[in-house]
């Protein structure tokens, strides 16, 4: 049998549960639960042609368009197939076997994915108790990782536990290793408000992800964009596949941003259900996370795994975090519009009478019990 490389054998398979989604209560991975804008549905069609098929895709028009949207001049963005790739495309361009990447525990787990595949070595900071990230144990990481930390990366906000790490603290990082590339992905950033996009033309080691994915509803299409300045971007452009987006996807990207009063509208009812499902869980003593994204993270106990899964026999479906070591007992809700909020308190309180909530779930019960008053009753 012919073997992979030996960073391939060491690695374990991340195989997220993806299948049987459809026509279920999206509450599992994030995305945009209502669908994207209605004019970027029509506009696929209008550009699924055979002609248009046939051809391969045309950027420069598009990747000026996405620029205006960002403010950044085409020359510093890269378009890519959703975060992952542009992941990838870092890793690919700077990562040698036995480079160091720095992240926060726990967070997006494609990071540390990619950059083993290339064989280099992940050095975890861990949050603190409340999940806030200490920067001094942060910066000391990298001081001690200099000699061979090639890369930083920081999801702000961070998933899954929507937390934010604030920009004094992401200044002192980008000033303590200014010959390390330092990624701060912005994927939640239409839910949280807050960037560091404009930096780029200030920093030299500062990259910047975006995804359409989540507030614009475009996950399956996986589109993506990078930024960083000219030198740098030149440099991952080197390493990139020159086709990495497929021509629907850019399409429906630049259709999106014609249409931003969808997104807006969107993105309010995400953060008014966010802060009352947060209300709530404060209200019943249930743990959670203070979250600055499109999801909270909820402490439910040993019970999480049952739960999750009899959510899913009713249709809906949650994130269990318990294969997490620094998370067990953890669901992650995505947070929907306020009907789909509603239908989930109801299974919740349904679920109550069929489970056994023994010793331990006092919180659990609480949880569910409170629906009949609560903010979604």
């Amino acid at each position: 049998m012919i073997q992979p490389r030996e960073a391939v054998q060491r690695l374990k398979k991340y195989r997220p549960p993806l299948e049987g989604r459809a026509g279920k209560l999206r509450l599992d991975f994030n995305e945009n639960t209502v669908g994207c804008s209605p004019e970027v549905a029509r506009a696929l069609g209008r550009a699924l042609t055979p002609e248009a098929l046939s051809r391969y895709p045309e950027y420069e028009r598009g990747r000026e368009t996405l620029a205006r949207y960002f403010k950044v001049s085409p020359e510093e963005m890269l378009l890519t197939n959703g975060t992952d790739d542009a992941i990838k495309l870092i890793c690919d361009t700077f990562v040698d076997p036995g480079d160091i990447l720095v992240v926060p525990a726990p967070t997006f787990p494609v990071f540390n994915f990619f950059h083993s595949v290339a064989g280099g070595r992940t050095v975890e900071v861990r949050f603190d108790e409340n999940f806030s990230l200490p920067i001094g144990r942060l910066l000391s990481t990298i001081n001690r990782s200099r000699a061979a930390g090639r890369w930083v990366a920081l999801a702000n906000p961070n998933n899954p536990t929507g937390t934010m790490l604030p920009k004094k603290d992401l200044t002192a990082v980008l000033d303590a290793a200014p010959h390390t590339v330092i990624l701060v992905d912005e994927a939640y950033f239409d839910f949280s408000g807050e960037t560091v996009l404009p930096w780029i033309q200030r920093y030299p080691n500062l990259v910047v992800s975006r995804t359409f994915s989540k507030a614009f509803g475009l996950a399956a299409l996986r589109m993506g964009c990078l930024f960083a300045c000219v030198e740098l971007a030149d440099n991952l452009r080197r390493a990139q596949n020159p086709f990495a987006v497929n021509a629907l996807a850019l399409a429906a990207a630049v259709e999106a941003i014609r249409h931003p009063a969808a997104v807006r509208r969107y993105v309010a009812e995400v953060r008014r259900s966010r802060d009352e499902f947060s209300s709530w869980l404060q209200s019943r003593g249930i743990p959670y996370v203070p979250s600055h994204a499109n999801f909270v993270l909820t402490r439910v106990g040993e019970h999480a795994p049952e739960i999750a899964g009899r959510l899913r026999e009713e249709g809906i479906l949650v994130r269990d975090w318990s294969y997490d070591p620094h998370l067990r007992g953890y669901l992650r809700f995505t947070i929907g519009s306020k009907p789909q909020m509603r239908r989930l308190i109801e299974e919740l309180s349904r679920l109550e009478h069929r489970m056994d909530t023994r010793g331990g779930s006092s919180a659990w019960r609480n949880f569910v019990t409170f629906s009949q008053t609560g903010w979604f009753a």
